[in-house]
């Protein structure tokens, strides 16, 4: 990204990124200090929360608003951006909303340096990522892949076989997938395999070491770290969660 500092430098209008955010409704904005509470929030990110008042978020914790796993994960994440001043950048989050529905997200995370460069906070931005259209001429020349991979997920799935099954190279295939999905060729198998952990864990009494089996990992430890990195928190927790929404 290119910036003219000097213009920059000139702009009296600090709230202008607000401004910006809030009319992109797939996209969820907030910054936080260092001690982890909200000091801006979009309407986007209050309605994920299940509220209708940006006020109310305002100098909170995610605590008070996710689920406790979900929310120990983004404790993790704040704190290492505010304690290495390393970025994450388009991380693929399943998360957990309040009402209990789920979506899938690509996340990032900066610190917010001050002008000596000490960091005073982070800002956070989610991507919400929905399903393309079913008359998407970039999704019909890739079709075949979605439903390969989709009927192959207990099986290995590498990118230079998916390409072949595309009629493209390798790096056909990743650009045409971002430009449909936003996401790189690994991350979409990725998705995939934890969506469908994800529904086996809700829908069904299957033991969990099987459903790693049936999602294409080869043990119960490889589905958990990569269900908890990807969702917030491991198969069984998240299991135990959803069952407890779906009581009435």
């Amino acid at each position: 990204m290119a910036i003219d500092t000097a213009f920059i430098a000139k702009v009296d209008s600090p709230r202008f990124c607000e401004r910006l955010f809030e009319v992109l409704p797939d996209v969820m904005f907030c910054l936080k200090d260092t001690n982890r509470c909200y000091r801006a929030v979009n309407q986007a990110f209050v309605e994920r929360c299940g509220l209708k008042d940006t006020r109310r978020l305002i100098g909170r914790h995610a605590e008070e608003f996710f689920p406790a796993a979900l929310a120990e994960t983004y404790r993790e994440q704040d704190e290492y951006v505010l304690g290495t001043g390393t970025e994450i950048v388009d991380q693929l989050e399943l998360s957990l909303n309040r009402d209990g529905s789920q979506g899938w997200y690509l996340a990032t995370k900066v610190p917010l340096h001050d002008r000596t460069g000490k960091i005073i906070g982070l800002a956070s931005v989610s991507r919400d990522l929905r399903a393309p259209r079913e008359g998407d001429a970039e999704l019909a020349g890739i079709a075949k892949v979605v439903e390969y991979v989709r009927d192959h997920l207990d099986e290995p799935l590498r990118a230079a076989e998916l390409a072949a099954i595309a009629g493209l190279s390798p790096t056909q295939l990743e650009r045409r997938m971002h430009r449909v999905f936003q996401l790189s060729t690994t991350q979409f198998v990725r998705k995939n395999r934890i969506e469908n952990a994800a529904r086996l864990l809700r829908d069904t009494p299957m033991a969990i070491a099987d459903v790693a089996l049936e999602c294409g990992y080869g043990d119960q430890t490889a589905l958990t770290r990569q269900f908890r990195s990807m969702v917030g928190m491991p198969p069984a927790a998240y299991r135990d969660h959803v069952r407890k929404k779906a009581i009435p």
